[in-house]
């Protein structure tokens, strides 16, 4: 690569995280990924990451005639690469896919960025209303596309994320970079304001709300509740004492956490959603949400942010 094009840097990391930290720093134009990474649950930050960069990638396969790690891919039309490369490819190969994938149209970024990168919590937003948001796999690429949604001064917004414990950070920060509201890792004790998004991710404490107001974030130490820490039922059972003032969804993501809770949030009189099944990478936790009478209405991904903003003005 670096003989073939004058100027070029060729970066090399043979794990996730340095991966990561790497296309946060340097913001790649193309990346090259071994197919046995993209089978790793952590991959869906790295796949958010190039989203977000707008960073062109293909997997490499041990032989054309391995099967993919991932048969379809949730961001081939954001300039993944559709035919993979083989290892035993010949290098001139490798510029060959390179060439055609950077010269390919670039997305329009004015569809996925904020109007501005200021981080000012606007005061304009009135609403008395607390949003909530549980997901879990494929919940990054879901929370990204929900997020940019929302503006500036969008209600109070607390989420729990399942996602590995060296990547909860870096997800905060990749979102506070694309959005337009202030994206803060979740702390204790912390008085909710609007337009901030507090997340709980790769934490080992569960997140809740205190009940009083203004109400305020609590870490809690204790077992796993759901399977998981932190827990989207331990949140979703922390804001049931003011469920009036709730508005509830649970995105996409394998197996039942968050489905309890929010039964006992609608019950309570909180407004519920989940994320339907056609937008969903995997409809596990909506599903079971749905099911059990937990959410009122399924709603689409691309129309959720729109769905949660106005269920807060009613």
């Amino acid at each position: 690569m670096e003989s073939a094009y004058s100027g070029i840097k060729v970066l090399l990391a043979n794990n996730l995280m340095t991966a990561y930290n790497q296309a946060e720093s340097v913001q790649p134009t193309f990346a090259f990924v071994e197919d046995g990474f993209t089978k790793l649950p952590e991959f869906e930050m790295m796949m958010a990451m190039f989203s977000a960069l707008d960073t062109r990638w293909v997997s490499v396969m041990d032989s054309h005639s391995a099967a993919p790690a991932r048969k379809s891919n949730p961001l081939l039309d954001r300039g993944a690469g559709i035919f993979e490369l083989s290892k035993s490819d010949h290098p001139v190969q490798f510029v060959q896919y390179f060439d055609m994938m950077v010269k390919a149209p670039r997305r329009n970024e004015t569809t996925n960025r904020p109007a501005s990168n200021g981080k000012t919590s606007a005061t304009a937003n009135s609403t008395d209303k607390v949003i909530l948001i549980g997901s879990s796999t494929g919940g990054v690429e879901a929370l990204r596309s929900l997020l940019v949604g929302f503006p500036a001064d969008c209600p109070p917004t607390v989420i729990v994320q399942h996602t590995g414990k060296n990547f909860g950070a870096g997800l905060v920060t990749l979102l506070n970079r694309i959005c337009a509201a202030k994206v803060v890792g979740a702390e204790d004790s912390i008085q909710l304001a609007p337009g901030t998004v507090h997340i709980a991710a790769g934490q080992t404490k569960h997140l809740g709300l205190t009940p009083r107001t203004p109400h305020r974030t609590r870490l809690k130490e204790g077992p796993a509740i759901s399977g998981h820490t932190p827990s989207v039922d331990a949140l979703f059972s922390s804001a049931v004492p003011f469920a009036k003032n709730v508005v509830a969804t649970i995105l996409t993501g394998m197996g039942q956490d968050g489905a309890k809770g929010l039964l006992e949030l609608r019950k309570a009189g909180a407004t519920t959603f989940a994320q339907d099944e056609q937008s969903s990478v995997v409809y596990g936790m909506p599903r079971v949400a749905w099911q059990n009478g937990a959410a009122q209405k399924q709603v689409s991904l691309a129309r959720m942010a729109g769905t949660l903003l106005q269920a807060c003005k009613a």
